[in-house]
């Protein structure tokens, strides 16, 4: 029995021993090195590849960083020489009125007051007959002379305006025109550039302005002319209607005899 146990020990110690044994495999070791090799590689190409897009990024910056010094950036130049007063300028009406305006406000008193700053006598509210009556004036009768009074008092106020809104406009692009000169960028140029042309623009409507006014005042001038040959026309056939209307009456009470008169004894 003894004996038998023995065996079966050293049958289970053997087996045990067996186990422990550590197999090499040469073939796999070299495959495993080999997938190591191409995978550093890879990894290596990954840098690479990389380290290229870094320096790619880097010379956009580069260009970019470049194009910004020569031509500047447009968002960050917010305070333009000349921008805001051009604004300003853009902003004003100006002080004329319009021919609609200056005739509905006409008034035949200050007509018949007005003396151009002493160049003409003004005319008093009556008038002597030679019978020595105080008459009346027809103050409408003079509404179209206190028209172009108005228009003649607007243009100076328009020429006065725009002689002032001139300076000031010619010296900002003066201030403007230095400014460009001493610009150091393309943005810088382009907006100050688009400024002076706002101002040049500016410049030449208020001087139309002036036109305008002017041409009010002969476009008055026209009418008070056409009205004053209206009246003549209408003046004219009023005298000619009564002239045709006395030679009938006449006619009526002073009659030709037409009859042959007749004589005492037949003659």
């Amino acid at each position: 029995m003894k004996f038998i146990v023995s065996i079966t020990t050293l049958l289970v110690a053997a087996s045990l021993a067996n186990a422990q044994v550590v197999v090499i495999d040469p073939t796999a070791i070299a495959h495993n090195q080999a997938n190591h090799v191409v995978d550093l590689a890879k990894y290596v190409e990954m840098v690479n590849n990389q380290i290229r897009q870094i320096n790619t990024m880097t010379q956009e910056l580069q260009q970019v960083t470049a194009y910004v010094k020569a031509f500047g950036d447009p968002s960050k130049l917010l305070n333009i020489v000349g921008a805001n007063q051009l604004i300003g300028s853009l902003q004003q009406t100006g002080v004329g009125q319009t021919l609609t305006q200056l005739q509905r406000s006409a008034n035949g008193l200050q007509a018949l007051q007005y003396n151009g700053n002493g160049l003409y006598q003004s005319l008093g509210q009556t008038f002597t007959t030679p019978s020595g009556a105080q008459v009346p004036r027809l103050e409408d009768l003079y509404r179209k002379y206190g028209a172009i009074q108005d228009d003649s008092r607007n243009f100076q106020s328009v020429t006065t305006d725009v002689l002032a809104r001139r300076k000031t406009l010619r010296d900002e692009i003066a201030a403007t025109t230095q400014k460009l000169q001493a610009s150091t960028t393309d943005a810088e140029t382009q907006k100050l550039n688009g400024v002076l042309t706002g101002y040049n623009a500016e410049l030449a409507t208020v001087d139309h302005e002036i036109d305008n006014a002017a041409g009010q005042v002969l476009t008055q001038d026209a009418e008070n002319r056409a009205d004053k040959e209206r009246d003549d026309q209408a003046r004219r056939e009023e005298r000619q209607a009564q002239i045709e209307e006395s030679f009938r009456r006449y006619g009526e009470v002073f009659q030709l005899e037409t009859t042959p008169p007749t004589f005492p004894g037949g003659r």
